[in-house]
Order: C-alpha cells, then sequence, then structure tokens
C-alpha cells in the first residue's frame, strides 16, 4: 500500500445511471458533501442523570456545482446534466435516481438519491 496524499477535489467523478449505463455528469466545478442524523433521546431512570440516545436516521446531502453544457448549435444539452435535470422535474418513486461519485483513489460510492436542479 502506497502513503495516502492529499488529492484535489477535480479529481472526482460523478455520474447518474441513465438506462442502465453509468453517465459522467460534466461540468462540475465544485462539490460539498453534507451528512447529518437525528438522535432519539433515550434517557430513562436508569440513566443516573445523564443523557443518552442513538441515532434514529442519516441524510447525506450532495451539492454539485458546475457550468451549463450546451451545443451552441443546437442547445443540446450534455447527457448528465439533463438526466439530472430530468429527474429534478418528477415526483413521487420516478424523482429517484442512482448515482455513483468516484475518488481519484478509485473509491467508489453508489447511492440512490432525488436530485433538485437550480
Amino acid at each position: 500500500m502506497s502513503t495516502p496524499r492529499k488529492i484535489l477535489a477535480r479529481g472526482w467523478t460523478f455520474e447518474m445511471s441513465v438506462s442502465s449505463v453509468w453517465t459522467e455528469i460534466k461540468g462540475i466545478n465544485s462539490f460539498e458533501p453534507s451528512p447529518s442524523s437525528n438522535k432519539a433521546d433515550t434517557t430513562d431512570f436508569d440513566s443516573n442523570g445523564w443523557m443518552e440516545n442513538m441515532v434514529a436516521s442519516r441524510t447525506f446531502t450532495l451539492k454539485l456545482s458546475g457550468m451549463l453544457l450546451e451545443d451552441a448549435a443546437d442547445g443540446g444539452r450534455d447527457p448528465g446534466q439533463a438526466a439530472v435535470t430530468a429527474i429534478g422535474e418528477l415526483i413521487g418513486p420516478q424523482s429517484i435516481g442512482s448515482f455513483r461519485m468516484t475518488s481519484p483513489g478509485g473509491r467508489v460510492r453508489t447511492f440512490s438519491a432525488s436530485a433538485q436542479v437550480t
């Protein structure tokens, strides 16, 4: 195993599954992962005055920012950006897509998520 080293954010790739094909979302120039959790209070009389809790749910928000990519000749969009925009307009189960993010070293995180495009 080589020595871990610092990596640049620009080395990450972000993809969405489009018709079972991983399609890169291009034009990204920054990303911001934001994990959080909600805790349930489990304090009772046996806690001897100490607060107790356990994680009841977790969430992971990933904010991607970048440049809108469009073909100047025909208005065609980057396929990855177009796919994210499409599910961002849907409601219900159809609004959930499969995504993956890959670090420069090849670590992959795959997840299901909805999208909000602004």
